[in-house]
């Protein structure tokens, strides 16, 4: 899938499936950022989570580039004992938000899903992720519930819905 950007420059944006080649970008990608838990993303432990996400769905691993460069990324699992979809993981370089990058990989997962045949796709974020639920409310997320002490002690997640 492609986007264009509109602005004083336009760029490209385009979201695909995951390569081998794009596991030094998105180590970049979460080492700007801290783990839900509050623990620094490590190497091993981004190779860990890659390695599981394509195993367990390897067509569900999506990057967003700009000009050849990662600038996003996305896991998505699809569930077809109960025809639905997880998005796991959805992640933006900092200096790249608000730019498109996740509306195209969430649109590129929701569209992803549905050819699946999902009936919804789920997540969850803290409670305290008021940036995130924000995006996810803009893209057809509904919060339907929470779980307490989710990622750590006194740090809840929210649980969103979006009914395809």
């Amino acid at each position: 899938m492609k986007i264009w950007m509109d602005g004083n420059v336009s760029k490209e944006i385009v979201v695909r499936n995951y390569r081998t080649e794009d596991l030094e970008g998105i180590k970049e990608i979460l080492s700007e950022y801290p783990s839900p838990t509050g623990r620094v993303w490590s190497e091993e432990m981004v190779e860990e989570m890659m390695s599981d996400a394509l195993e367990e769905q390897p067509d569900g691993v999506f990057v967003a580039t700009m000009n050849g460069k990662v600038v996003g990324f996305a896991i998505v699992m699809f569930r077809d004992w109960l025809n639905i979809a997880y998005l796991d993981y959805i992640q933006v370089r900092t200096n790249q938000m608000n730019k498109g990058v996740g509306h195209g990989l969430m649109e590129g997962c929701v569209d992803w899903a549905r050819e699946k045949g999902a009936r919804i796709i789920y997540t969850e974020t803290g409670r305290n992720n008021e940036r995130a639920i924000k995006f996810y409310q803009r893209h057809g997320f509904k919060i339907t519930g929470c779980i307490p002490d989710y990622y750590q002690k006194g740090l809840d997640a929210v649980i969103l819905v979006n009914i395809l």
